[in-house]
This record gives C-alpha cells, sequence and structure tokens, in this order.
C-alpha cells in the first residue's frame, strides 16, 4: 500500500468515533441532567486539554518520528475518546472531555504532520483531499451514531464498539507508512519558543473556518427546527448538505490549489461563506436556506488544508512544531464555537446565536492574504 493511500485511509478512519460522539451529545446531556449552560461549559473541557497539548505536541513529534507519533496519538484518542459518553456527573463529563482533547490534539498533529511529510516528498498534492476523507469520516460515524442510538444501544458502549473497531486496523495501516523524521526547531528562530507572526495569522485564519464548521455542526439542525420548524429530517438533511459540500469542495481542492494563487482562491472562497451564512440565516424558504448552507459548506471547506500546507513550510521553526500550534488553535475553534453559539443564542435567539459566526468568517476572509507568505 502507498504511503497516499495509507494516509487516506487513516484520514478516513480517525473521525469515526467523534462523528459518532456528536449525535449523543443530548443523550448525555439528558442523562446527567444538564442545562445548556452547564453543558456548555462542560464542553469547553476539550479545547483546554488542546490547549494543553500545545505546549508538549511538537517535542514528542520531533522525538518519534512520523510512524511513532500516529501510533500514539491514534492509540491514545481511540482509548480516552469513548470516556465522555460514560459520565456520571457533571465533573467526570468535563474531566474526561480533557483527557480526550489531549489525545485527539497529538491524533490530529500526528495526521497533518505525516501528510505534510508526505506530500512534501511525492509530486501530487493531497493535502485538500485528505481532509476530504476526514469529512467523510465524520459523516459516518455521525451515522453510525444515529443508528445505535434508535437501537437504543447506551452512548458509551456504542462509542467503545466503534473504537474497538477501528483500533487494529487503524494503528495497522499507520505501522504501513514510511516513518519520516520530523526535523527539530531551528536554532535561528527569532521569537524563541512563540510562533511568529506569520504563523499567528495563518492559525487565526484556521480558527475562523473551524469555528464555523464545529458550529454548524452542533447547531444548523436546532436552527431549522427552530426557525422554519420543519421535521426532524428536514433538519438534518441540511447538516447533510453542509457536510457534502465541504467534502465536495475539500476533493476539489488540490485542483483549485494547482490553478489558483493560494490568497485569491482562500478570498473567495471566505467570500462565498460569508455571502452563504447570511442566506441561510435571513432567508424566509427552506430551499434558499439549503443553498445558503451548501455555500457555507463550500466556502469553508478547504481553509483548514490550505492553512495546514501554508504553516508546513514557514521558515524557523519545525513543520510539526508550525502544524502543532495551528492544530490546536484551529481544533480549539471547533470545539469552543458550539458552546459559544449556544450562550448567545440562550440570551437572545438561534438566528443570532448562529450570526456570531459573523466575525469568524470576516477574519477568515482578513486574513487569507497570509497563506501565501
Amino acid at each position: 500500500m502507498s504511503d497516499i493511500r495509507a494516509v487516506r485511509l487513516i484520514f478516513l478512519m480517525q473521525p469515526l468515533v467523534l462523528g459518532a460522539w456528536f449525535p449523543r451529545i443530548p443523550q448525555v446531556q439528558e442523562t446527567i441532567g444538564l442545562g445548556e449552560g452547564a453543558l456548555a461549559i462542560a464542553l469547553i473541557g476539550m479545547p483546554l486539554g488542546l490547549l494543553a497539548a500545545l505546549s508538549f505536541g511538537s517535542k514528542i513529534a520531533e522525538a518519534l518520528g512520523t510512524r511513532g507519533l500516529l501510533t500514539l496519538g491514534l492509540g491514545a484518542y481511540l482509548l480516552t475518546m469513548p470516556l465522555p459518553a460514560f459520565a456520571t456527573s457533571w465533573f467526570a463529563l468535563f474531566l474526561s472531555l480533557v483527557f480526550a482533547g489531549v489525545a485527539m490534539a497529538i491524533a490530529q498533529l500526528s495526521l497533518n504532520v505525516t501528510a505534510t511529510e508526505v506530500e512534501a516528498r511525492s509530486d501530487r498534492l493531497i493535502m485538500n483531499g485528505c481532509h476530504g476523507y476526514w469529512s467523510v469520516g465524520v459523516l459516518i460515524g455521525a451515522a453510525l451514531g444515529s443508528v445505535m442510538a434508535e437501537f437504543q444501544v447506551p452512548p458509551g458502549y456504542s462509542l467503545l464498539l466503534i473504537a474497538v473497531v477501528c483500533i487494529f486496523p487503524m494503528l495497522s495501516i499507520a505501522r504501513l507508512i514510511s516513518d519520516y523524521a520530523v526535523p527539530a526547531t531551528g536554532a535561528s528562530e527569532k521569537n524563541g519558543k512563540w510562533p511568529s507572526k506569520a504563523l499567528i495569522s495563518i492559525s487565526l485564519f484556521g480558527f475562523g473556518v473551524a469555528t464555523t464548521e464545529g458550529a454548524m455542526a452542533d447547531w444548523l439542525a436546532v436552527f431549522m427546527t427552530n426557525i422554519h420548524v420543519v421535521s426532524p429530517g428536514m433538519a438534518g438533511a441540511s447538516y447533510t448538505i453542509f457536510a457534502l459540500f465541504i467534502a465536495i469542495g475539500r476533493f476539489s481542492g488540490d485542483k483549485l490549489k494547482a490553478r489558483l494563487e493560494v490568497s485569491v482562491l482562500a478570498r473567495y472562497l471566505a467570500g462565498i461563506a460569508i455571502v452563504g451564512l447570511t442566506i441561510a440565516l435571513f432567508s424566509p424558504v427552506i430551499w434558499a436556506t439549503y443553498l445558503g448552507v451548501a455555500m457555507l459548506g463550500l466556502g469553508i471547506s478547504i481553509g483548514f488544508p490550505l492553512a495546514v500546507s501554508a504553516a508546513g513550510v514557514l521558515p524557523g521553526k519545525s513543520s510539526a512544531g508550525n502544524v502543532a500550534i495551528l492544530t490546536q488553535i484551529s481544533l480549539c475553534g471547533f470545539l469552543l464555537g458550539p458552546p459559544v453559539i449556544g450562550f448567545v443564542a440562550e440570551a437572545t435567539d438561534i438566528r443570532m446565536g448562529l450570526a456570531a459566526l459573523y466575525p469568524a468568517l470576516i477574519l477568515t476572509f482578513a486574513l487569507a492574504r497570509s497563506l501565501s507568505r
């Protein structure tokens, strides 16, 4: 099996457990007896874990190389990701999400660093396509979680089952990928341990994209139900459309990147996302809302993989160090966005809650130029 094919399979399989977690959150909330505010605070545990991993993730990558990093990251992720679904109290949920956040940060870092190294040694652009497979994996995981919920499989056991089924093939495939040494941070790094301005700009670009993706995953169906008063099936279809156009964009991203200057491509797509959000939020008819959702998904589809490629080639720190900072900051947006939207929606309404995404998308539009530096 070639490195490219193996990396794609890992990107497809890694988010299955995460995707299966999303539809089980309401059941865990009900089991523990948490209100929306308490749940939002508990969900912050995972971003805190991601931030904690920021301090040592790149050092682990430099010490282990890509193969060891994949083995450690994926193994720890599969062991810890089911834990939140077994929580019986607010503190247990929060603490388990912290541990899962640390493990997921290392797993995501391992995927992005490995894809960066494989892409650098091949004559093909693969980063956008890899993230397309990741999007498909989230969709499959969410479908599995929904089916198990329908058959009344408890949340913890459903996530544990998926993790057990995935762990052997995922680790086996990871061991087939060439082991690339990750260069240590260069001694010439002027800012010491602090990230450069270029890396901060790229990371904030990724943060805006990831915040939007995470918020729509958790709140789009709620928006459709509350604003358009549609059936559960119609509400669920809105996220399916959103995720589908993310996948379409990512599978097309490598070809687009080969034809267009990166910052121009990123700015056009960010503009499409802003227009799509506006149509989705303020359209009075369902079909137009679906159109806006599709535009929003397409607009943010390749933002993060473009950011990974840009960060991986920045001078100074190692590629692992740069990608680690980008990954953790972006994942914080992905996981922190939903609780923030929840707080705003609780104080106002769900339309105003999702309108809070405008600053994130405007930030992405403004920082698109940083991808070409």
